[in-house]
């Protein structure tokens, strides 16, 4: 993630998969403007 911002300097939202939805891919992107669906796996998604 931190190399994908540095070769995207752009303001736009980016829509990521669930395998993107771990704690630290969460907190490495809180400067990024996206969606994602959460993994079905996680309790509070059913």
């Amino acid at each position: 993630m931190a190399d994908f911002q540095k070769q995207w300097q752009i303001d736009a939202l980016f829509v990521v998969d669930a395998a993107l939805y771990t704690e630290d891919n969460l907190q490495m992107i809180v400067s990024f403007r996206c969606v994602s669906r959460v993994p079905a796996t996680l309790t509070a998604a059913k």
